[in-house]
């Protein structure tokens, strides 16, 4: 009888089959174990009391190594989640085989269940898995003494399962995209198919047949060739090995810096760097050789060789195109073509390029501006000739808006129009609403005042500004002073209570009044 075989939950299972009617034979076939194994279960040679009694004396009477060993501190890091392999290997490497260990851990503290695992086939150079990791790497801001945590991005190939991993700050579309282009780098190629979760920053709208993908995540996927394939909602075995990759890399850092404290992202990427060199290197429990060696000999070479210029993280807005033939962009003013002025379009905004997109074309392309903010980036050819420009609506509206407002504003957009019609537009557009708003709130003839000294405040400076214009324009406003506003009272005739402007009373006749003669 070979009691440290058999487990509780087997001899239940037989002695159920049992009593059910099947044959040893049927059992057998149905457990996988051996019909002298149910054979002595029917006879009743073997019952539950002697296998717990077997295990019980096995643990009064561990092996040699085992006395070595501190258990207290094994079985902490056990209850703290580690890996047992990552156990064996800090204490236990020198003393004993994987397998004996794991076999003792398993009696002793009867942690590890087991599990039924269908295993999936992959072409090289077909399948790659994304994730972020479900727990984060906590580090310590030396300056503020902040507590900051860490997200973790996981990437693997299916086929050979050569893990990558980064560090970042946030789980942003920009660390998202530049996770990517650090992992396909790492691989040093592109696979065919990417399988990703439904996080916003990949996928808006996530369908089982048709998911609505993120614009910049379909830029990446297009500029290194790979197609995006989400997984399905609440599915995560379709991406079991980036589950596990997670498991196998976050239990692996956690034990062996457990008791380091990390300072800044770098630290923490460095070490998860030390840590995925060790965990690609050593030799896979089910291809008997390294993920490297099984990535560098059979996968490597089917790998889609990676586009000559990099990838950049680029930002897309929309916006329309403003009767100055220009886009608002990125703090800047950049043109479009003419023709498409007023029409909605798309501005993508990459760290050296800002590209401006109707519909699917391409329609205009700058290099990004770097200067100073409100910076106006022409192309000539997009542009009409002064003088048509000048005959168009919208500069003829802005100049009928001045006339209503004062001739002086007036005379003072003509000249602006007259140097740049379109490169004035925007600020013209401005004063005239200024003008206008001042009117429509204080009235015509007090604000034609206002906005003619405003006007020839800012000739005579050569300060022709919007902002310059309003505060201008609210001083005028304040100038208004008591003495200028007649202030002189006007009272009612016959008020009673007034003193001195009541009903006067008869004057008394002095003639009669007796005189008093001092002696």
């Amino acid at each position: 009888m070979d009691f440290e075989r058999t487990t509780m939950m087997q001899f239940s299972e037989i002695k159920r089959l049992i009593e059910t009617g099947h044959t040893n034979r049927q059992i057998a076939r149905i457990l996988k174990c051996r019909r002298t194994l149910i054979a002595e279960v029917r006879r009743g040679t073997m019952s539950g009391e002697l296998i717990v009694a077997a295990k019980k004396q096995e643990m009064k009477n561990p092996p040699p190594w085992a006395l070595r060993l501190d258990w207290s501190s094994i079985e902490k890091d056990i209850r703290d989640g580690h890996g047992i392999k990552q156990i064996w290997e800090e204490s236990a490497s020198t003393l004993t085989s994987h397998p004996n260990f794991f076999k003792y851990v398993k009696h002793r503290f009867a942690l590890l269940l087991e599990a039924t695992v269908t295993l999936r086939e992959f072409h090289a150079g077909e399948h790659c898995e994304v994730d972020y990791a479900g727990d984060k790497i906590e580090w310590l801001d030396v300056k503020t003494g902040e507590i900051h945590k860490a997200h973790i991005f996981l990437g693997i190939l299916c086929f050979s399962q050569k893990i990558f991993a980064w560090a970042a700050v946030d789980e942003k579309k920009a660390n998202w995209l530049d996770s990517h282009r650090r992992m396909l780098e790492f691989y040093g190629g592109t696979p065919r198919v990417l399988v990703c979760d439904n996080l916003k920053t990949g996928v808006i709208k996530a369908h089982r047949y048709d998911p609505d993908l993120n614009q910049d995540y379909v830029e990446i996927a297009k500029h290194y060739g790979f197609a995006v394939v989400p997984a399905r909602s609440k599915s995560p075995k379709d991406k079991a090995f980036v589950e596990g990759s997670v498991k196998i890399v976050m239990r692996y850092i956690r034990f062996i810096y457990r008791r380091r404290t990390f300072t800044s992202i770098a630290e923490i990427n460095e070490a998860i760097t030390e840590s995925i060199v060790k965990i690609n290197g050593k030799t896979h429990t089910r291809f008997k050789v390294s993920r490297e060696s099984r990535f560098t000999e059979l996968e490597k070479e089917k790998l889609k060789p990676l586009p000559t210029d990099p990838f950049e993280n680029a930002e897309w807005k929309n916006h329309s195109v403003h009767p100055d033939c220009t886009v608002h962009a990125d703090q800047n003013f950049y043109s479009a073509p003419h023709i498409h002025r007023h029409k909605e379009v798309r501005v993508k905004i990459s760290a050296s390029r800002v590209e401006i997109y109707l519909d699917l074309e391409r329609i205009a392309v700058h290099a990004r501006a770097r200067g100073k903010v409100g910076e106006r980036i022409i192309d000539r050819e997009h542009l009409t000739e002064n003088s048509r420009a000048y005959l168009e609506a919208t500069p003829q509206t802005v100049l009928a808006h001045a006339m209503f407002s004062h001739p002086a504003l007036h005379a003072l957009i003509d000249g602006m129009f007259k140097e740049d019609t379109l490169g004035q537009l925007r600020r013209a557009q401005g004063l005239t609403r200024k003008a206008y708003a001042t009117i429509q709130k204080h009235g015509r003839e007090r604000s034609k005042i206002w906005i003619e000294s405003a006007v020839a405040q800012m000739s005579r400076f050569g300060r022709i500004r919007v902002q310059y214009f309003e505060e201008l324009l609210k001083s005028e406003m304040k100038k208004v002073t008591v003495s200028q506003v007649d202030r002189t009272i006007v009272r009612k005739p016959g008020n009673p209570m007034v003193r001195g402007h009541g009903v006067p009373k008869p004057k008394e006749d002095q003639t009669n009044i007796p005189q008093l003669t001092l002696i």
